[in-house]
């Protein structure tokens, strides 16, 4: 039988054999075909989403959460140039995503037909692998072709960590008869499997031996220091950062999803102590290891950049080397489930370089806690620290950009399950990315946002309706963009307010009652120590309502002790 049908199970049926499990569908007729053959597939999960920007970064939750392509479905038109956010924030933090954009036929293109744009590598460089499906066609060559485009399509994904775009074009009639699709669902149902082949996701152990000048490096070493950054769940190296700190005696610096936490030699208050000159001189290593993506952190990009001839080694699973402070003397590609070999290998550390570290970190510890504990107003710092220490270790945790992720290194710590958009490093999709992390992992979730942030997502407050376990939206409203405080512009009163940190008046209780969500609003101290996180159920929205200048206040006070 020769369909559109025909042609896009086919192609669907491919990907779910190359391991795709969640197909995330915005509503569209040219984009029919395609979504009738992921309705019909017993083993791709769906969820429809109207806005094509928030369904982007759901897939992208998805792909960072498990290390697995999400599949995108829409129509043509400016539907597809909607993605290009969540696509650039995948190319630049090394997410895999599949995209499928449905299009006119080349007879309907460049003569002004309605919804018809030039959907031709849409999204340049951003996109890791391009492939124009072309129109329906079904001898076994164009199959067969059309089946290893679904192999190249996720394996691109995955390798080079980014989005693969297939553009499918089609002519009217787009819908199949009854017939096509009951031929259709049988032939899925003789075909399907529980157990997919997954031949693009699955990688094997092997035991790496460093290379001589590496292993110099290291055994010539007496005061190591690692570096982790934040990675996505398939690119995280905690094994290997467990074993070298455990082997050097090594401190161990782990930013805000990095995944690295628990661990007797990781330092908790880098981030106030690291602002200090006399601190960094001090704590200088003579050698780093870094692990992850680019710290974000204000103390460690001072830091690597006044360690910058110190000699450093990267270890990465991802093929970019990111290096701001351009330190990296030596890359070492390596996966997860890889091991090192160096039993035989002599080290011997600083006896009292640890503890340096260790005093520097609990005096810190302490300066903060009393600040917690004396200042008055509810501050941005306040609700970190709390979240931090009554969020069970199950919840995966999403954080904003701007001030949020870099708050939680001060006041909170470092988990396993915590995630950050740190590629692009943008404000927009952070609901929706902490959406498809919940939907991916079916985990409670707690997305930790700012009040401009989620604003730029609350379209994705529409993609909740079916999510049963526990998910706290909690927003740090502080009335606007607070990290430009930060910055020399702040002093030019005249535009400051209106055009940098440009609050808003909006009513986050009625947005959260449109759509049906319970919501809770925290303004002061006392509010916040009787907040019972234990006992939601389902989604939930919690407005915190800080002070902004207590919460610049209280930084600028931990940063100069």
């Amino acid at each position: 039988m020769n369909s559109h049908l025909r042609w896009t199970s086919e192609f669907l049926n491919a990907l779910y054999q190359h391991g795709v499990q969640h197909a995330i569908i915005s509503p569209g007729s040219r984009s029919t075909p395609l979504t009738i053959a992921a309705a019909i597939h017993p083993g791709i999960k769906k969820q429809i989403v109207l806005d094509e920007r928030s369904a982007g970064f759901i897939a992208l939750g998805i792909g960072k959460a498990t290390g697995i392509p999400a599949v995108l479905i829409c129509t043509s038109g400016t539907a597809a140039a909607n993605y290009l956010p969540a696509i650039t924030e995948a190319k630049e933090s090394g997410v895999s995503m599949i995209v499928l954009t449905a299009d006119r036929p080349p007879n309907l293109r460049g003569i002004g037909s309605s919804q018809t744009v030039d959907q031709i590598k849409l999204y340049g460089d951003q996109a890791v692998f391009f492939h124009e499906a072309g129109e329906p066609c079904f001898d076994q060559a164009d199959l067969k072709r059309l089946r290893y485009a679904a192999k190249q399509a996720a394996e691109s994904s995955i390798d080079l960590g980014g989005a693969a775009h297939l553009n499918f074009p089609f002519r009217k009639p787009l819908e199949p008869t009854s017939g096509e699709i009951q031929f259709e669902k049988k032939q899925l149902s003789e075909s399907y499997s529980n157990e997919k082949l997954q031949s693009s996701i699955q990688v094997s152990q092997r035991t790496i031996r460093l290379d001589k000048d590496i292993i110099k490096l290291i055994t010539d070493s007496k005061r190591p220091l690692i570096v982790a950054g934040p990675a996505n769940s398939n690119h995280r190296l905690i094994n290997q950062i467990k074993d070298f700190s455990e082997w050097l005696n090594s401190p161990v610096i782990a930013e805000p999803g990095s995944g690295f936490s628990n661990s007797e030699y990781q330092v908790h208050r880098y981030e106030q102590f690291l602002r200090s000159e006399e601190k960094r001189e001090s704590l200088q290593p003579d050698l780093i290891l870094r692990f992850g993506d680019q710290p974000f952190t204000k103390s460690m990009l001072v830091a690597l950049d006044a360690w910058s001839e110190v000699p450093t080694i990267y270890f990465s699973s991802r093929k970019s080397t990111q290096d701001h402070s351009m330190s990296v003397n030596h890359k070492v590609e390596c996966q997860s489930s890889d091991q090192f070999d160096y039993a035989d290998l002599q080290f011997e550390s600083d006896p009292d370089w640890i503890s340096k570290w260790k005093k520097a970190d609990q005096f810190a510890d302490i300066q903060l806690k009393k600040s917690i504990e004396k200042t008055e107003a509810l501050t941005d710092g306040h609700v970190f620290h709390f979240l931090s220490n009554r969020l069970e270790k199950n919840w995966k945790i999403m954080l904003s950009n701007s001030f949020i992720p870099r708050d939680m290194a001060m006041f909170g710590e470092s988990r396993i399950g915590q995630f950050v958009n740190r590629g692009a490093a943008g404000i927009d999709g952070i609901l929706s990315t902490a959406i498809g992390i919940a939907k991916s992992t079916e985990s409670p979730v707690c997305c930790v946002t700012g009040d401009l942030a989620f604003l730029h997502d609350s379209n994705a407050l529409l993609s909740l309706q079916k999510i049963q376990h526990p998910f706290i939206i909690a927003v740090i409203n502080n009335g606007g963009g607070n990290i430009f405080k930060m910055l020399p512009v702040s002093e030019n009163k005249e535009f400051f307010r209106d055009y940098f940190i440009t609050p808003q008046n909006v009513k986050i209780q009625e947005l959260a009652e449109a759509h049906s969500i319970p919501f809770r609003r925290v303004q002061s101290k006392d509010e916040l120590k009787s907040l019972d996180l234990m006992d939601i159920d389902g989604v939930q929205l919690i407005e915190f309502v800080t002070d902004p200048d207590e919460s610049m206040k209280q930084r600028r006070t931990l940063w100069e002790m």
